[in-house]
């Protein structure tokens, strides 16, 4: 493992939870033979369920990419009124190059907005969007069920989180607008066009919008194959 691409002190990470969770927390310390302490993370104001023994995923980035290392809960220990845990090294990190779901070229309006540390308690109370900092308003390069992605001129760092707005059109009627919360998965330069191409990966996502954007690249990918058959007179 090159020394650049190692966990250090003062990374911010995410620790895989259940259901599609993702819970950004901090590496508060290092100990010898493999040893780091977190801060108990929370999501949508819950702290993570963790208990000794648990098996779990923790996600850090670098310029090179996302990189994921299993873990071990060893113990916990209280700071004040801070609950710590102990995590336990148990495989080296390797990158992330899977590519998890069928992805569907096309253009759909997106909102990026601002992430505070209230952004996750407003996605559970409501899909407006009302208080929220928009960013910018950008284009779709593709969709699937695990993410999204677009060119901006905007920087973006791996690891960072967002919150969005996805404009679905079905196939009548209004588009049918999704919120989802999403971390920077990939961000590099865009051939000489001076943007950026931007991956967001989606997490925390429910299950009734899981298989809304999963019906919907579905249905998408069935179009563009049945238009790709009338243009090549199949």
């Amino acid at each position: 493992m090159i020394d650049d691409e190692v966990i250090v002190l003062g990374d911010m990470v995410d620790l895989a939870g259940q259901k599609n969770r993702m819970y950004r927390t901090k590496i508060e310390d290092v100990a010898p033979h493999g040893l780091f302490l977190i801060g108990v993370p929370r999501f949508g104001g819950t702290p993570m369920p963790l208990h000794v023994n648990d098996n779990i995923f923790l996600v850090y980035y670098r310029q090179t990419g996302r990189f994921i290392v299993r873990m071990n809960v060893v113990g916990f220990e209280k700071r004040g009124h801070v609950r710590y845990a102990w995590l336990f090294q148990k495989t080296e990190p390797y990158k992330d190059q899977r590519r998890e779901a069928f992805r569907v070229p096309i253009s759909l309006e997106i909102s990026v907005c601002e992430y505070t540390d209230d952004t996750e308690a407003m996605v559970f109370e409501s899909e407006e969007l009302e208080d929220v900092t928009v960013l910018e308003s950008v284009n779709s390069r593709d969709i699937s069920v695990t993410g999204i992605s677009f060119l901006t001129k905007a920087d973006y760092l791996l690891g960072e989180r967002r919150l969005i707005k996805v404009f679905i059109y079905e196939k009548k009627g209004e588009p049918q607008p999704f919120v989802a919360l999403a971390t920077v998965a990939r961000s590099t330069p865009w051939r000489e066009s001076g943007k950026n191409l931007v991956g967001l990966r989606f997490y925390g996502l429910t299950k009734d919008k899981t298989e809304l954007i999963s019906k919907y690249v579905l249905e998408a990918q069935r179009k563009q194959l049945k238009q790709k058959r009338l243009l090549e007179g199949d």
